[in-house]
């Protein structure tokens, strides 16, 4: 490898030499006298000089121990005063090759073309013993045609009319015949482990001609492609220190392990510094770089700064993204929250036939679905089928169980539906085929059977419930009030009833809120014929010789609770008579719908038939619970003179309830009632709210209670 010469200087060149061997004999010759120079230079001047070959490493320390991997190397942040690639290289060390731009040469040697006229010769001329003698040259005692001592000398030496042998090294002899230039520079080449010695002056050239330098290059780029973000900086700084120049390509490996996936947008930041840097050294960015830097934005925030490289790249340097860019810049946007971009863009590709990744698909799907916006999502879903569908149909489940989660989640039936048919409820005829390949987790389940309960679709929640009896999943009082709902809302009352029955066999306990479709369906019209309906249904229930058609309580307070809900009273005491005939035993859920019944249905609430009731129950033996004493407080409270029952009721509802934690619009109905009424215990009031965290809710009474504590002082 040739060292770095000031310039050319004009010596005897053999005829018998190809320019190019010429042109070594001039460089080698002039490196040897600036290495006897150089020696002469102190310590720290060599130090300098390093520092200024080695310019893209300029300051580097050690790396800490965080995730950062840029921390140390400075040359991320470029100092304002720093030269450029070229002008840090001294004139008096340039490539003598530089000066005379060589524009082509064959691998023959046999041509060689440039702006200066140089001999033009090839091997096998008949020339005699000519010798060169060179400084530095690759030599040898002995050999062939008398090779020089002490490795000083590089000798060719030949007779016309026979084979030329040529002396390089200990004494190598070929006498095979002529050597072409090209052989001679492979033999004069250094080994890949001579990296020379910057600090002494002795510059290792920067390029691919330089084994030394291709080796560590290719183990950049293989650290590039397979190695950790640190172990491609580490590497970058050890090039530097062997006094190699920054390159593109360098420039380029450094900014791909930036983009390393799993950093995500983490390196964002140094990536930047970095493409700042390489233009200041007057390198002129590539499409691998920009598409890198695109990587890096599709996961990152930074909309500003994504916007800047995309201009750049495309209208500065006319780089339009390929394939792999534009899922980058649609995932970025999808990042962003610009949904419609992204969908823009998603569109404009797809009517080009651009492909689209697997991965792009999901993500617009996923970000669809934050929106509620299922019909598109299922629109890019067919567009989907129409892509990877034929070619990649194991793909497919993945995709439909993220769509059907989106429908689920938003209550859409026609998306849920034709999902569930399509990839779960039919039978697989295909083997190997995607259909009924989806396996929906118990979440998803739920969400689907909410999603019949509340379109009235029993057909679809019987589908689930069959598919989580495969599964053996003991089901729960969510799963049967969702079926119950489904079955009612479709109008379908003699099998919601059943499935209250069969939660009873089942063991598993019903809620108050379990048969509300029941009542919803009931009153939905405002009829009260759908009441009799129901009540003729229980009727038949006795009747019947099914196991299942059993008048459950819960169904037989769903009744009363529509009468209740249609104001109507006195239907609802009809029907609480008839408990017997029915085979029910009432609960206290039974009896605070009749006191809500008193409340509700009459003006004042009617107390005298609340006691009887309260009576009754007691001589049934149930115990009231929170329900119970609310309903009993609402009916004092709101008599026209006497309300001080409300009071007692309050305190026995303490004793009931967990800690004593009465319920915050428990107070609100005392507190409206005893502003009403201009009673000084507002103030009272207001600070048992206080005092048990209801501050939120005392805020309307505080001004009151304090007028009224003025005027009763």
């Amino acid at each position: 490898m040739l060292r770095p010469a000031a310039s050319i200087v004009q010596t005897d060149i053999p005829q018998c030499l190809c320019p190019r061997l010429a042109l070594l004999a001039q460089a080698r010759a002039q490196s040897s006298s600036i290495s006897r120079s150089t020696r002469r230079v102190s310590t720290s001047s060599r130090q300098n000089q390093k520092q200024k070959q080695a310019g893209w490493a300029r300051g580097a320390n050690g790396f800490s121990n965080n995730n950062d991997v840029s921390q140390g190397l400075s040359f991320l942040t470029p100092n304002s005063n720093s030269t450029s690639r070229l002008s840090r290289i001294p004139q008096a060390n340039a490539d003598p090759r530089q000066s005379i731009r060589i524009s082509s040469l064959r691998n023959d040697g046999t041509s060689f073309q440039s702006n200066q006229q140089l001999p033009q010769r090839v091997f096998g001329s008949n020339t005699t013993n000519n010798n060169v003698n060179r400084r530095g040259g690759i030599g040898g005692s002995g050999g062939g045609g008398g090779g020089g001592s002490g490795g000083d000398n590089f000798n060719i030496s030949f007779k016309p009319g026979q084979s030329q042998p040529i002396g390089i090294g200990g004494g190598t002899s070929v006498a095979n015949g002529p050597m072409s230039s090209a052989s001679v520079l492979q033999k004069m080449a250094p080994p890949e482990d001579d990296h020379k010695d910057a600090v002494n002056g002795d510059i290792p050239e920067t390029s691919s001609r330089n084994p030394a330098y291709a080796k560590l290059m290719r183990r950049l780029l293989d650290l590039a492609n397979n190695g950790s973000p640190r172990e491609v900086f580490e590497h970058a700084k050890s090039m530097a220190s062997k006094g190699y120049a920054p390159t593109l390509e360098a420039y380029g490996c450094l900014i791909q392990a930036c983009a390393n996936p799993k950093n995500g947008p983490k390196m964002q930041d140094t990536a930047m510094a970095l493409l700042e840097e390489l233009k200041k050294e007057e390198f002129l960015p590539n499409s691998t770089i920009f598409h890198n830097l695109l990587k890096i934005f599709a996961h990152s925030p930074d909309y500003l700064s994504m916007e800047a490289v995309l201009k750049e790249m495309k209208d500065v340097n006319g780089i339009v993204p390929d394939t792999e860019g534009a899922q980058h810049i649609m995932q970025h946007y999808l990042a962003t929250g610009q949904l419609e971009r992204a969908l823009e863009m998603f569109d404009d590709r797809r009517s080009k036939g651009e492909r689209i990744h697997y991965n792009t698909y999901m993500e617009i799907i996923k970000a669809l679905g934050r929106v509620n916006e299922v019909e598109e999502a299922m629109r890019v879903m067919f567009e989907f089928q129409k892509e990877w569908g034929s070619v990649s149909s194991g793909l497919q489940p993945m995709a439909w169980y993220e769509l059907l989660n989106i429908a689920a989640s938003n209550y859409h039936i026609d998306g849920v539906s034709y999902i569930w048919r399509k990839v779960v409820q039919t039978p697989n005829t295909t083997p190997g085929s995607s259909r009924n390949d989806l396996n929906p987790d118990d979440g998803v389940c739920l969400k689907v059977l909410n999603t019949a309960a509340r379109h009235g679709n029993p057909q679809l929640a019987l589908e689930v419930f069959r598919v989580l009896t495969l599964r053996g999943l003991p089901f729960q009082e969510p799963h049967y009030a969702a079926l119950i709902a489904a079955y009612a809302r479709n109008g379908e009352l003699t099998p919601a009833f059943r499935a209250l029955t069969l939660m009873r066999n089942q063991g598993v306990p019903t809620t108050p809120t379990t048969a509300n479709a029941i009542v919803e369906a009931l009153t939905s019209t405002g009829s009260i014929a759908n009441v009799d309906s129901a009540y003729s249904t229980l009727k038949d229930f006795v009747a019947s010789s099914n196991a299942n058609d059993v008048v459950e309580v819960t169904g037989f307070n769903a009744v009363l609770a529509a009468c209740v809900k249609l104001s109507d009273l006195e239907r609802a005491l009809g029907v609480y008579t008839e408990c017997t005939s029915l085979n029910v035993a009432p609960n206290t859920e039974t009896f605070n719908i009749l006191f809500a019944g008193c409340v509700e249905c009459s003006s004042p609430p009617n107390k005298e038939l609340a006691m009887f009731l309260a009576n009754e129950m007691k001589e049934m033996g149930l115990n009231p619970d929170a329900g119970t004493y609310e309903e009993l407080l609402k009916v004092s409270l709101y008599q026209e003179d006497d309300y001080e029952d409300a009071f007692v009721y309050l305190e026995e509802m303490k004793e009931v309830v967990e800690g004593g934690r009465v319920r915050p619009m428990v107070y609100e109905w005392i507190a409206r009632r005893l502003e009403e009424k201009g009673d000084d215990r507002l103030g009272m009031v207001v600070e048992e709210m206080v005092a048990l965290g209801y501050n939120d809710y005392a805020k309307p009474w505080q001004k009151a209670a304090a007028q009224e504590s003025a005027y009763g002082g």
